[in-house]
């Protein structure tokens, strides 16, 4: 079927799997058959593949990309898959692929994580999360999480920053929202918890999340 290009067929089946089932067919086809097959998937699932993929596999089917189609790859990932992938390319390839991202925000958050050196918290942290002023209210805090529900994948809990984005703590979603709508985030965040440098190794994160069995490490700079 993928050497008659019956994509009416081909789609069919694609519907019925998942990323990872989709990234472990195109794993064992020759260049030519995983891009035709990656060419076929829809917008949201073709990221999602591109990440599943075998190391190998993602570096030669990004030889077939323009910048601009790595770019629209790209624009729909988190920020830390975005710098995995970017970060294979070539440095010129690099620049390129960041000049065509429409998010500037993004593309600051791909350059900073990028840049730091690999196997440390920095370069596995992601961008997307949110954060609230430990002077604002739970109304204001459920209102900020509204905002940026579609940005954050997955959350555990808010951090709380001061006027100088210094992290201050953070705040279980479940005590969030038993609390009243008018009540202080500095009254109810928890200031005892564990964080990282972001030039922690990542070894040592593993073993910090296991040991005090977290689900989310906060990752701050040399200024908090």
């Amino acid at each position: 079927a993928i050497d008659a290009r019956d994509s009416a067929f081909i789609n069919e089946k694609l519907e019925e799997l998942y990323a990872a089932d989709i990234a472990e067919i195109i794993n064992q086809l020759n260049l030519s058959q995983a891009a035709y097959i990656y060419g076929l998937l829809h917008e949201e699932l073709a990221p999602q593949v591109l990440l599943e993929l075998d190391d190998d596999k993602r570096e030669d089917l990004l030889t077939t990309f323009s910048a601009k189609q790595i770019a629209e790859q790209v624009d729909n990932m988190d920020s830390d898959d975005a710098a995995d992938v970017i970060g294979e390319l070539p440095e010129e390839m690099q620049e390129e692929v960041l000049s065509h991202l429409e998010d500037i925000d993004q593309a600051s958050d791909i350059v900073e994580l990028i840049n730091y050196d690999e196997g440390t918290a920095g370069s596995l942290m992601a961008k997307e999360l949110v954060s609230v002023y430990a002077f604002e209210s739970v109304g204001a805090c459920i209102e900020e999480i509204r905002k940026k529900a579609d940005n954050v994948d997955v959350m555990y809990a808010v951090y709380v920053v001061d006027n100088n984005e210094r992290l201050l703590g953070m705040l279980p979603l479940k005590k969030l929202i038993i609390s009243h709508p008018l009540a202080r985030i500095e009254e109810i965040y928890e200031s005892d918890i564990h964080f990282v440098r972001t030039d922690t190794p990542s070894e040592e994160v593993a073993e910090d999340m296991q040991k005090y069995d977290l689900a989310v490490m906060p990752v701050v700079d040399q200024l908090g």
